[in-house]
C-alpha cells in the first residue's frame, strides 16, 4: 500500500516542509488519489517554489505564507485525479477541491482565495506571476518542474536531491495523457485557446472543437 505521507525521511539537501494539520491532509488527498508521477511533481514543485522564493529574496512568514504555498502546489493537479474531477477544466475543478480543503482545515479567507487563486492559474503564464506571493511562486515552482521554466533559479542541491527523492517518471507524457482521457470522457473540461486545448490538439488533430481561426471567423451577432 503506498505510504499517505512521502514526505518522511527528506534528503537534508530538500530541507523540511511546513507541518500543520492541513498540509498533513493535503499531502495525504494527493498521495491517496494520485499516481506517483503526478504525486512527484505536485512535491517537487513545492520544494522548487520555495527554493525560488530564496533566490528572490522572499521570506516565508514575511513575504509569502509558507503553509498556503504548499498547500497550493501540492495540490495543484488535484483536478486530474478521481478525487478532484468535475465538469470544469482540470485547474479549476482542482481549484474547488483544494480550496474545500483549506476551508474545512480552518485556513482564513485571504489563504482560501489565494490557494484557489494559484490553482486555477497555475498554467497561465504571464497572468498568475503577477497575483500575490503565494500564487506566484506556486506558478513558478511548477512551472520549473514541468517545463523547465526559470529552474535555473532553483538551488541545484535542492533540483538534485528532489530529482532523486522524487523521481521524474515521464511526467510530461503522462500529464498529457490524462489531459486527454478526461476531455475524451467529459468534453465540457475543454477550454478554447489554453493549455488543455494546446494538449488536446497536439494528441487530438481531428478533434471538434473549434480553433483560433474558427473562432476568429464566428459571427459577432446572431443572423
Amino acid at each position: 500500500m503506498k505510504s499517505l505521507n512521502p514526505l518522511e525521511n527528506l534528503p537534508d539537501a530538500i530541507g523540511g516542509w511546513p507541518r500543520t494539520a492541513a498540509t498533513e491532509a493535503a499531502v495525504a488527498l494527493t498521495a491517496e488519489h494520485a499516481p506517483d508521477w503526478l504525486l512527484n511533481h505536485c512535491v517537487r514543485s513545492y520544494f522548487y517554489a520555495r527554493s525560488i522564493a530564496a533566490t528572490k529574496n522572499l521570506v516565508a512568514g514575511t513575504d509569502y505564507d509558507d503553509e498556503t504555498l504548499f498547500i497550493a502546489t501540492v495540490l495543484h493537479d488535484i483536478g486530474l485525479t478521481d478525487e478532484g474531477q468535475g465538469p470544469n477544466r482540470f485547474e479549476v475543478d482542482g481549484a474547488f477541491r483544494a480550496a474545500r480543503l483549506a476551508r474545512e482545515h480552518g485556513l482564513p479567507d485571504a489563504a482560501v482565495d489565494q490557494i484557489w487563486d494559484a490553482v486555477a492559474l497555475h498554467t497561465s503564464a504571464g497572468i498568475a506571476g503577477h497575483k500575490h506571493p503565494n500564487v506566484a511562486l506556486a506558478h513558478f515552482g511548477i512551472g520549473a518542474d514541468m517545463f523547465a521554466f526559470g529552474v535555473q533559479e532553483v538551488d541545484r542541491a535542492v533540483l538534485d536531491a528532489a530529482h532523486e527523492a522524487f523521481p521524474y517518471l515521464d511526467l510530461r507524457n503522462k500529464i498529457h495523457a490524462q489531459v486527454v482521457h478526461q476531455i475524451d470522457e467529459q468534453p465540457s473540461k475543454w477550454a478554447p485557446v489554453s493549455f488543455v486545448d494546446l494538449v488536446y490538439r497536439k494528441h487530438r488533430p481531428d478533434n471538434p472543437f473549434p480553433g483560433l481561426d474558427e473562432l476568429a471567423a464566428a459571427p459577432v451577432r446572431p443572423d
